[in-house]
């Protein structure tokens, strides 16, 4: 499952940096905003085309972060139309968050002066002055972030606990040489309870029983649970599990499994058995050039 991205749109003043960066310390996110990517994108071209342009650059990089990351990217963003083209590019589960203080309260809010040189006349295209703020038809979430009691930023900071707090997960370590149906089912069992499943491929050496290198079966293992909350690591060669204590978990043996799924093995199918593979593994298989259609 990929990382959480939220793109936050709002006025200038609006608290979408202050909340950013208040949610990156509490969930350790990345976040991009005008100060972070100024090294990578130079703007100065304000007109309509000229910000959707330097926006579509950042959202994708954002979508390249979040494979390592969750990722907040704050950026007045004031058109629907490149709202919309952002959420194309953003991986699936994206979330664009309309941080919807007033108008007045970010005047109020401005130490900088941006504002009164707007109303003045001394910036031009300026957002919400001389500029529109389209309303974010597509938000997904709103965050009225005025200050008021219940609106702080701490408040907020809870309201996206939603998007980055993820339940205690499950290692399932094993060789996966390579992924069959009796794998499928114990991880199948985590999944029904709601956990979240960290499938740990062992790194074990190319071997005629293990001919298939750990980053092969990362990939087949990604591949047959996209979209799922089930996560394949690379970890060492392990061979044993040693602990002092129990804090906060468990090594537990799945009870209970069926014959038919216990009989299952990875030697069968790699002799031929590959009725024992599911539909995703044997498809993987075949456009790796591993197995023949």
């Amino acid at each position: 499952m990929r990382n959480a991205v939220i793109w936050m749109t709002g006025l200038s003043g609006a608290g979408k940096t202050t909340i950013a960066m208040a949610a990156s310390k509490r969930y350790g996110c990345e976040v991009l905003d005008g100060d972070t990517i100024r090294d990578f994108f130079q703007n100065s071209d304000f007109t309509r085309e000229g910000r959707e342009r330097h926006l579509l650059g950042v959202a994708r990089m954002a979508n390249m972060i979040s494979k390592h990351t969750p990722v907040i990217c704050s950026f007045i963003t004031p058109y629907e139309s490149t709202r919309r083209k952002i959420m194309e590019i953003l991986p699936d589960g994206s979330i664009m968050a309309h941080v919807s203080t007033s108008l007045e309260v970010c005047e109020n809010r401005d130490v900088k002066g941006l504002y009164a040189k707007a109303r003045s006349g001394e910036i031009k295209n300026f957002t919400g002055i001389s500029d529109p703020f389209e309303f974010p038809e597509c938000a997904d979430l709103s965050l009225e972030s005025n200050g008021d009691a219940g609106k702080g930023v701490d408040d907020m900071v809870e309201v996206l606990a939603q998007y980055f707090e993820r339940p205690k997960a499950v290692l399932l370590p094993g060789r996966w040489q390579p992924l069959h149906v009796g794998h499928e089912w114990l991880i199948q069992q985590e999944l029904d309870k709601g956990k979240r499943v960290v499938v740990g491929v062992r790194d074990t050496p190319i071997t005629d029983s293990d001919p298939y290198p750990a980053e092969l079966r990362k990939r087949m293992i990604e591949h047959r649970y996209r979209g799922e909350d089930v996560e394949a690591w690379i970890m060492p060669d392990i061979e044993g599990i040693s602990y002092g204590r129990k804090v906060g978990y468990e090594v537990r043996e799945a009870e209970d499994i069926p014959a038919a799924v216990f009989e299952v093995s990875a030697t069968g199918v790699r002799k031929g058995a590959r009725g024992n593979v599911s539909e995703k593994v044997h498809e993987f298989m075949v456009s790796e050039g591993i197995w023949e259609d």
